[in-house]
């Protein structure tokens, strides 16, 4: 596993930018990209130590962060990593206690690689990419 980014639900990225951007040293963003089959926009964000912060805002009404919006919870929502066998990798955290959010998807934000979120016993989110090849 390779520690990949932390994500962030905001209202907008362009508000979301100007926050992150004024607390810490950002040094770059990424273009943003707009996926549909999650129903989020997305958008990441380096800082000067390399720790690279996700931006997830709603891209419709209904969408995945519509609640932790609503509710104030859950805002700092995952942690990412990349993985090299995503099906093995969910196997060995399901043994470990950790729950599938859902079924691993394609995700623009990745070329289409598959991700996977799973709730694990200490009550955090993990999230999976699968890497290429």
């Amino acid at each position: 596993m390779i520690f990949d980014h932390i994500g962030l639900f905001v209202r907008e990225l362009a508000g979301g930018r100007q926050h992150l951007s004024a607390m810490l040293p950002i040094v770059g963003w990424s273009e943003p990209v707009d996926d549909p089959v999650i129903n989020v926009c997305i958008q990441f964000g380096t800082d000067a130590s390399g720790i690279r912060y996700e931006l997830v805002a709603p891209l419709g009404p209904d969408g995945p962060v519509d609640l932790a919006l609503a509710t104030g919870r859950n805002l700092l929502n995952h942690v990412a990593y990349r993985v090299a066998e995503l099906d093995a990798e969910v196997s060995r955290l399901r043994r470990q206690r950790c729950i599938p959010t859902g079924p691993a998807r394609p995700a623009a934000a990745f070329g289409g690689r598959r991700v996977v979120f799973l709730l694990t016993p200490l009550h955090f989110i993990l999230e999976l990419i699968e890497e290429p090849g």
